[in-house]
């Protein structure tokens, strides 16, 4: 047998031992109809529930989270916004990243972090055009980053 036949031999069978594993058959019928069931309930759950990338597993507890947080920010409600937030806030801005740790602080600087801009990204925001991803809920190309944290939602960044 010359090297290049030795070599063919030994990449396939390589090859086998990688691959041959994911083809095996499931142990028994039982554990292959739990798997498809498993399977099919989280992509059900994906296909009604837009947000489960997030980690976000009730739609219309997020809808109704943004819908106030909308409102609260059109009525310049800094106490309201200040509940809807996850501390600590990062807000980045000029490159930089600041951190805010507490409402009171977060209502200090209000104006400076709710500007015109983030307040008219967010105001004119549709939920269907939102983007999501393992991190949260996008608003407005990164504007503002909504997620999960600790059970409850919040506002978690602003980038401006």
């Amino acid at each position: 047998m010359n090297k290049t036949s030795k070599f063919l031999i030994g990449v396939t069978l390589a090859g086998t031992a990688v691959v041959g594993s994911s083809w095996a058959a499931p142990a028994d019928t039982a554990s292959a109809a739990s798997q498809s069931a498993s399977a099919s309930a989280s992509q059900t759950a994906q296909k009604n529930n837009p947000y489960y990338t997030a980690g976000i597993d009730d739609p219309a507890e997020f809808h109704t989270f943004f819908v106030k947080l909308q409102q609260a920010v059109a009525k310049n409600n800094k106490k309201a916004v200040a509940s809807m937030v996850s501390y600590p806030l990062n807000v980045n801005t000029g490159g930089k990243t600041y951190k805010f740790a507490t409402p009171a602080r977060f209502i200090a600087k209000y104006d400076s972090i709710m500007t015109p801009e983030v307040k008219k990204t967010l105001g004119y925001a549709i939920e269907d055009d939102l983007f999501v991803n393992w991190k949260g809920v996008s608003v407005g190309d990164g504007t503002l980053w909504i997620g999960k944290l600790d059970g409850k939602l919040g506002v978690y960044g602003i980038n401006k």
